[in-house]
C-alpha cells in the first residue's frame, strides 16, 4: 500500500511533527475515500416538496423541515422493480435530483394521466416513475414520459430523518397498490 512507508516515517516521528499535523494529514488522506464514496457508493439526500407525499415529507403541512434519506448508488439502474423509490436526473432540469417511485418496467403498458396520451409502452431501458403525490403535486412520466435508466442516481433504501419515521424503506409493500399495474 502506498500510505504503508509515509505511515510508519509518520509514526517513528510523531513527537516532532505536531499532533495537529499529523491529524491535518490524517484528514487530508482520508477525503478522497470520503468523496469517492459519496460519489458512487452512497450519500445522504435531502427530500423536499408534496410530489412523494404521503410517503415522504408526510408532515409537508406542519413543518417547513425535509426528509433525509439514504440514497443507495452503487448498480443503482440495476434490477429496478416496480414500486421501488429512486432518484435521477430530472429531464427538464438536468442539474436537479429528482425522487419518484417506479410505476412501469420495460415492456409495461401504461395507462396514463389525462390529457395525456392515453397509453404508453415503457421503451426498452427505460421506466415510468410517478410521484406518490397525485397528478397535482408531481411532475412526472406523465409530462416529460419514460425515463432511461442511465438517469437513475440511486435507491432509496433508508429514511433517516426525521426521527419517529426512521427505518427501512418497505417500497415492496407499495408494490401491489401502483395504479397502473397489469
Amino acid at each position: 500500500m502506498v500510505l504503508r512507508p509515509i505511515w510508519a516515517n509518520l509514526k517513528h516521528h510523531r513527537a516532532g511533527f505536531g499532533r495537529f499535523s499529523y491529524y491535518m494529514f490524517m484528514f487530508a488522506a482520508s477525503v478522497p475515500f470520503v468523496i469517492s464514496f459519496n460519489t458512487f457508493v452512497l450519500e445522504l439526500a435531502w427530500i423536499s416538496g408534496p410530489s412523494m407525499y404521503p410517503f415522504l415529507n408526510a408532515e409537508k403541512d406542519q413543518t417547513t423541515r425535509e426528509d433525509i434519506v439514504l440514497n443507495f448508488k452503487y448498480n443503482a439502474q440495476y434490477a429496478l422493480q416496480r414500486g421501488m423509490i429512486v432518484t435521477f436526473w430530472n429531464p427538464f432540469r438536468p442539474e436537479a435530483m429528482t425522487v419518484k417511485r417506479i410505476v412501469g418496467l420495460p415492456g409495461d403498458v401504461i395507462t396514463t394521466r389525462n390529457p395525456h396520451v392515453p397509453k404508453v409502452v415503457v421503451p426498452p431501458n427505460h421506466v415510468w416513475v410517478e410521484g406518490d403525490g397525485g397528478e397535482r403535486d408531481s411532475l412526472d412520466s406523465n409530462d416529460y414520459g419514460p425515463i432511461a435508466t442511465g438517469l437513475i442516481i440511486g435507491k432509496v433504501t433508508h429514511l433517516l430523518w426525521p426521527l419517529h419515521r426512521a427505518g427501512r424503506v418497505r417500497w415492496w409493500e407499495y408494490a401491489d397498490k401502483i395504479r397502473n399495474q397489469k
